[in-house]
């Protein structure tokens, strides 16, 4: 009962295990295991080497990387279960695994505490090896994991191997039979072994994947916080992504606006000039404004093009970049953090925020509620602390500095 034990001690009342794997205990329950199984394989049909191969890649740019690849990896070697371990769990993480089939309480009580029991975790790198093979039928047939986990119906066979991503994380596959099954075979071994140059290669290309959207979040991220709008469009002019800020901007169709897929201005003048802009295809910035209708301040354009790289294929590929700035736009630094960098009060907080926004003193006294010479006051104090002599000034420290990163996005 240790297991059980063990799960109570996270919160878990003891007969949790038992009930998530019932059909391992109820040897009436095998027939019903049986036809899972086979409803499991029938759903995939054949998997040959290729159609594998195919699915450990294609998996990588789906919204749940690897699962697609545990379901045929189990069709493929003929296992009951599979799992794709790309993170191990650890003390302080949960990890990241994928299981077939899928079943997220088992999975996430497995990450949370289970992984700590499971003897077939510390394999020799890039050797496949089957868990008799590892610890031996009677040390795997009596452990507390195999014992209160599985039980004598459950996953009696076991395959794994071990592979260190580029990073030096070490994931893992690992694939389970039913003890009515037959044991995995040298055959078999060697079928998971050619896999595993294609397994390496997608972790590499996983890593490189993560590292792109890391980026491009945090520098639209940044660009959200000031304000400043961005749209890709294709060979085509036709929208491939934008921002947040600018596809705001876009459904208030206030001077730049949705046409179809593609981008459109208010006003025809402009229309013509903004589609010349992207037709002279310049690589240097081009600057244009853009009226609207609500009679706002004119949008700020800045239009470049993207060079084609050599290796493109040329199309859907991104073409140009559009830039917009909205000088109505309104800064949203939080005040504790002006608080922080420059020893401000609240009130020297709240007039440095208006200021920033564009305000003058009188309408920040208006908008604060404050006499014009207390707002006097709170200015001298701000200008001294942030050591700047102009609201100019000001605005750039609070945009660009360490309080403009701190500005919350609007994703």
């Amino acid at each position: 009962m240790r297991a059980a034990r063990s799960i109570r001690a996270v919160g878990r009342p003891e007969s949790t295990v038992a009930s998530m794997f019932p059909l391992f205990k109820d040897p009436e329950q095998l027939p019903k295991l049986r036809d899972l199984t086979k409803s499991l394989h029938s759903d995939v049909g054949t998997v040959d080497q290729n159609r594998m191969v195919h699915e450990i890649y294609k998996g990588l740019g789906t919204d749940h990387p690897w699962s697609d690849a545990a379901k045929h990896l189990s069709v493929y070697m003929g296992s009951t279960t599979a799992v794709i371990v790309i993170r191990p769990s650890t003390s302080n993480d949960l990890g990241y695994l994928v299981c077939h089939p899928s079943n997220p309480p088992v999975e996430r009580i497995y990450r949370e505490e289970l992984w700590k029991q499971d003897p077939f975790l510390d394999l020799p790198l890039d050797q496949v090896i089957t868990v008799d093979e590892h610890l031996g039928q009677e040390q795997w047939l009596n452990s507390d994991f195999y014992l209160n986990i599985f039980g004598p119906y459950g996953s009696r066979h076991a395959l794994g191997v071990n592979l260190a991503s580029d990073n030096g994380t070490i994931c893992r596959l690992r694939l389970y039979r039913m003890a009515y099954e037959q044991p995995f075979s040298e055959e078999e071994k060697q079928r998971l072994r050619d896999l595993l140059p294609h397994f390496r290669q997608a972790l590499r290309l996983a890593n490189r994947l993560e590292l792109q959207d890391t980026q491009n979040e945090m520098y639209e991220g940044a660009l959200n916080r000031l304000h400043i709008g961005t749209v890709v469009l294709d060979e085509n002019q036709q929208v491939l992504r934008c921002n947040e800020v600018a596809r705001t901007l876009l459904d208030e169709s206030d001077g730049l606006r949705w046409s179809d897929k593609s981008l459109d201005t208010h006003y025809r003048n402009e229309r013509h000039l903004f589609k010349e802009l992207l037709d002279s295809g310049s690589l240097q910035p081009q600057v244009m404004s853009v009226s609207r209708p609500s009679g706002k301040r004119k949008l700020g354009l800045v239009v470049r093009s993207i060079p084609l790289r050599e290796e493109s294929e040329g199309k859907g590929r991104p073409a140009w970049i559009i830039f917009i700035c909205d000088p109505e736009a309104q800064t949203k630094a939080p005040r504790e953090v002006m608080r922080r960098v420059f020893e401000f009060t609240p009130s020297e907080a709240n007039l440095a925020m208006e200021l920033a926004n564009g305000l003058s003193l009188d309408e920040a006294a208006e908008v604060l509620g404050i006499r014009r010479n207390t707002a006097r006051t709170h200015l001298r104090a701000v200008f001294a602390k942030a050591g700047v002599t102009r609201q100019a000034e000001l605005v750039r420290l609070v945009l660009n500095g360490v309080i403009g990163l701190s500005i919350p996005s609007t994703n």
